[in-house]
């Protein structure tokens, strides 16, 4: 990548933490399977054995309390935990209701579209005009449906960062969810790591998912907690692996490097980079009067910044930020091409530029000089922006 460049993209992917690259650099490859016996299959044990222990500790799990499992990413989790919470409903002729929110990720709205037993529904979580949740609406209907149906289990998915907008959903305020009995609450955390605070308190939920690919690890693995009481029924099944949570070989290369992503991020001042966002959220939010404005949610990550032009889709915007030597992303996702309209920006009642979101997000570290490289860099494309919007 050309280093002149700013990649601006980091809620897509992150690149690679340091300590992941340094030991990449290092020629260490573990390779061996760690179910042999023999001594590199030992060595592959012992790494995992070693990062497990690292990542309970980031988060302050205990291994008593808690289980853990790897997987290929976040969405892998949402569809095993979906089936694993079916089958036990079908196995104890139970019915299960599954919570999601229109701006879920698509892999949670899209289990609604699966085939289930027919004791499987959905309930959609009631959102305001901002589109934070309405909880108290949601935790009065919900409690009607327990008290209509006492055998009821409930999933309760909860999305705790939004990563197009960077709107942050607390924990804390789905607290009062647990006071249903049979509901469990998913967390949603794949946005977390690095851009919040408080992203290593998981003192509220059942469950929590992510994908290492967002806070620079390697791709292709991410990784499940769970209480240790909840029954789980694996998706994956065959010889066993990880105590049954998901048969196949394991990729100690991929967990030794969320270990190591997640020992960088524990350095990572999130207030300081948040100040910085918001400094670089007003000079754009100039930049923009008369093109274009800002979503300014209640309350946001520290790294993201959403943004919309009047009267140019993201198709065409975005190539002249490439152009420019700024990659950063479509509001919303885009194939062959053409822009789609943003569903948030729909929900949000701005119809008319629902086709013309831009997402950027922030590395995990920021200082004057990155602020004012990126200032330089953007100035030219707003200017620019100005032409050829005016002229329409």
């Amino acid at each position: 990548m050309d280093t002149d460049s700013l990649y601006l993209d980091y809620n897509a992917t992150s690149p690679l933490s340091l300590s992941v690259t340094n030991w990449l650099k290092s020629g260490e490859v573990v390779f061996a399977n760690p179910a042999s016996q023999h001594s590199a299959g030992k060595h592959s044990r012992k790494i995992i054995n070693e990062s497990r222990t690292q990542i309970f500790k980031s988060f302050g799990k205990s291994e008593k309390s808690t289980k853990l499992f790897f997987h290929s990413g976040a969405t892998e989790a949402f569809i095993t935990y979906a089936n694993s919470f079916s089958e036990y409903c079908r196995q104890h002729n139970r019915r299960l209701l599954i919570c999601y929110a229109k701006t879920d990720h698509p892999a949670v709205t899209s289990l609604k579209e699966r085939y289930w037993h027919e004791d499987v529904s959905f309930f959609e979580l009631m959102q305001n005009s901002d589109l934070t949740y309405q909880h108290e609406k949601n935790f009065s209907e919900l409690t009607e449906k327990k008290k209509n149906d006492p055998s009821l289990m409930i999933l309760y998915h909860h999305l705790w960062i939004h990563n197009e907008t960077g709107l942050v959903s607390p924990l804390e305020d789905v607290k009062r969810f647990k006071a249903l009995p049979d509901l469990y609450l998913h967390i949603d955390a794949v946005q977390a790591p690095g851009k919040i605070p408080e992203w290593r308190d998981l003192s509220v939920g059942d469950i929590w998912s992510f994908s290492a690919h967002k806070f620079g690890a390697l791709k292709g693995i991410g990784f499940s907690f769970m209480s240790a009481d909840l029954f789980f029924y694996p998706l994956i099944a065959g010889g066993g692996q990880q105590q049954g949570l998901r048969s196949g070989t394991e990729n100690p290369q991929g967990i030794k490097s969320i270990a190591l992503a997640l020992l960088d991020l524990e350095k990572v001042d999130v207030l300081k980079t948040q100040d910085y966002r918001n400094k670089l959220a007003q000079y754009m939010e100039e930049e923009l009067k008369g093109i274009g404005g800002l979503l300014k949610p209640q309350q946001h990550a520290s790294n993201t910044i959403y943004f919309y032009l009047n009267d140019l889709t993201s198709d065409i915007s975005l190539a002249l930020f490439d152009l420019q030597g700024i990659m950063i992303s479509a509001g919303s996702a885009c194939s062959s091409g053409a822009a789609r309209p943003s569903l948030i920006l729909t929900l949000l009642g701005k119809e008319s530029v629902a086709r013309n979101g831009l997402r950027l997000s922030l590395g995990f570290s920021m200082d004057e000089e990155k602020l004012n490289k990126i200032k330089v860099k953007l100035h030219p494309v707003f200017n620019r922006l100005q032409g050829l919007i005016s002229k329409k």
